[in-house]
């Protein structure tokens, strides 16, 4: 097992639906890239990991955790093993030799993080791949916390104008394919409810931004950012220059991606009627235009104007009905962030990050902090 031979990790950040997914499922047509099964959510989980998996020196636990990360990467987060439940390896996919080699490789290894990477390394040897790429929107957050376990990672972050990227969250809220496939929309009402506003969202995605900017400016060599509307408007130009960043050869077939999560399906019939890849499509860019309220707009793009600069993103005119309409969506922004914060929704260290976020942002933004 080569694992200290592969190539440098590769890492998709960016706010949700900023075309992480499109960007994982067109590196991932590259042969010698390894792409994790489902978002990890690894370092945003990382303290309630420690507590789970407290000492590594222990090898039962240490068994334990690399058997829990083993399907973390090949399952996703939904079904690691929780003391007796969870998959077995046999249906990840590994077998019981494929384990002991993984526990010998890393015989050297105590800490939860650098465990973590090299369980990956090793996986990635196993299925004959010379690289491996991770995809959770949600670790622009911790970008020293990866960079110092694999300093030699590539981190691509993804950006999206904003009004396009609240828009798709505002839509999802009443769409029940984002709702896990286990609980039923009736038992989500809450969380749909409360999935989208038009504040917090804007906070969140200036928070977002903010995050990867110090390190877009201190260590540029390590961090690319791409804006989706580059990637959908001229994608053999934008993949080209993401291939390069990361060191991979690119090719058009790249290119050869269907419908991904927020890309608006196009279909083309072949022969026998059948429906075939589109290619990368441009149609999810503007339909913010028509999903937004002039209310929501003025709001969105008072609290972000200097990112949507910098960003190149051009702010549209409001008039002045929608500016006086605007301070009545406040009212519903409380609510939202107490809903937000339901620990019966998420873990207490998840929803204490993301209200210490969105407080440092909201304060930010009224001149209270810096």
């Amino acid at each position: 097992m080569q694992a200290n031979q592969l190539g440098s990790p590769i890492f998709i950040v960016g706010y949700f639906h900023s075309g992480t997914s499109l960007m994982r499922t067109i590196l991932r047509r590259e042969p010698s890239v390894w792409v994790i099964g489902d978002e990890t959510l690894f370092f945003q989980d990382l303290t309630k990991v420690r507590k789970r998996f407290p000492n590594l020196g222990d090898e039962t636990i240490r068994r334990r955790y690399i058997r829990y990360l083993v399907c973390l990467a090949l399952a996703g987060p939904r079904y690691t093993p929780s003391e007796d439940e969870g998959k077995t390896l046999t249906e990840v996919g590994l077998s019981k030799a494929q384990f002991e080699q993984i526990v010998t490789a890393t015989a050297d290894c105590h800490e939860h993080e650098r465990l973590f990477a090299a369980v990956m390394d090793c996986l990635t040897s196993i299925a004959g791949k010379e690289r491996w790429l991770e995809k959770t929107p949600g670790h622009v957050y911790f970008l020293p916390e990866i960079l110092r376990v694999l300093p030699d990672a590539k981190i691509i972050e993804m950006v999206r104008d904003p009004r396009a990227t609240l828009s798709s969250r505002k839509l999802r809220q009443t769409d029940n394919t984002w709702l896990e496939f286990r609980e039923s929309a009736k038992s989500n009402d809450q969380v749909r409810e409360s999935n989208y506003d038009p504040v917090l969202d804007a906070l969140m995605w200036k928070d977002s931004i903010h995050a990867a900017r110090d390190h877009r400016h201190n260590r540029s060599g390590d961090i690319l950012t791409v804006r989706y509307e580059d990637l959908v408007h001229d994608a053999p130009a934008t993949v080209s220059r993401v291939c390069e960043f990361v060191g991979l050869p690119y090719s058009d077939d790249l290119l050869n991606v269907g419908w991904v999560n927020s890309t608006t399906r196009v279909k083309q019939q072949g022969a026998a009627g059948a429906e075939q890849a589109a290619g990368v499509s441009t149609a999810a860019v503007d339909k913010w235009r028509n999903e937004l309220e002039p209310a929501e707009l003025f709001l969105i793009q008072s609290l972000l104007k200097s990112e949507m600069r910098e960003l190149r993103y051009k702010t549209e005119p409001i008039a002045l009905g929608a500016r006086l309409r605007a301070p009545m969506l406040l009212g519903g922004t409380v609510t939202h962030l107490l809903q937000r914060m339901n620990k019966r929704r998420r873990s207490p260290e998840r929803a204490r990050d993301s209200f210490v976020r969105i407080q440092r942002r909201l304060l930010r933004s009224l001149g209270f902090a810096r």
